[in-house]
């Protein structure tokens, strides 16, 4: 029988095992390959580590979750966390307990420390940051985090408009009752 320690998983190890076979599944792999390109990355989890996982029957270090992350081109938290931040969707986080997700998502994204102190935006809450965040964004306060993500979602989301656009521009919409030739 094989030893509850090392199989028994926690509920961020559910979360995870839950949200590997999603976005597998979302972008249309097999496990084999996603074995195969998480292989190409440089770590090898067979296929039936892969089901292993999805199973919950094996769990994921540290190096496998980065891996499993850049091969589902997904954000390690989009494998740690609930799929949403709706109102109302909580989560149940491993040290944390029952959460709403958004605030789990906000601490995995360094917008806010896990756990409520009362002291959210005083000498705690820069403390964490100071433990949490890279060098060049640490001195930046909740609302200069929230501008400067606001305009990088803006220059993410044109980007993605200037990818997603035709070469030859926009298709121009046909007039009704006209023609065509």
């Amino acid at each position: 029988m094989a030893d509850e320690r090392t199989t028994s998983l926690g509920p961020t190890g559910e979360q995870v095992r839950a949200n590997v076979q999603r976005l597998r599944e979302s972008a249309g792999l097999t496990k084999k390959q996603l074995s195969d390109r998480v292989g190409e990355l440089g770590r090898t989890i067979p296929p039936l580590g892969i089901s292993r996982i999805e199973m919950g029957t094996r769990r994921v270090d540290a190096d496998d979750l980065v891996a499993l992350a850049v091969a589902l081109n997904a954000h390690p938290a989009a494998l740690l966390l609930p799929e949403s931040v709706r109102t109302g969707v909580t989560a149940e986080v491993t040290a944390m307990g029952e959460t709403t997700s958004r605030r789990a998502w906000e601490w995995a994204h360094g917008m806010r420390p896990p756990l409520p102190s009362g002291d959210d935006r005083g000498k705690a809450w820069m403390e964490w940051r100071l433990r949490s965040l890279p060098d060049g964004w640490r001195p930046m306060s909740p609302e200069d985090y929230a501008a400067w993500d606001m305009e990088q979602a803006k220059a993410d989301y044109e980007h993605l408009v200037k990818q997603l656009t035709p070469k030859d521009g926009p298709e121009e919409p046909r007039q009704e009752g006209g023609t065509d030739g």
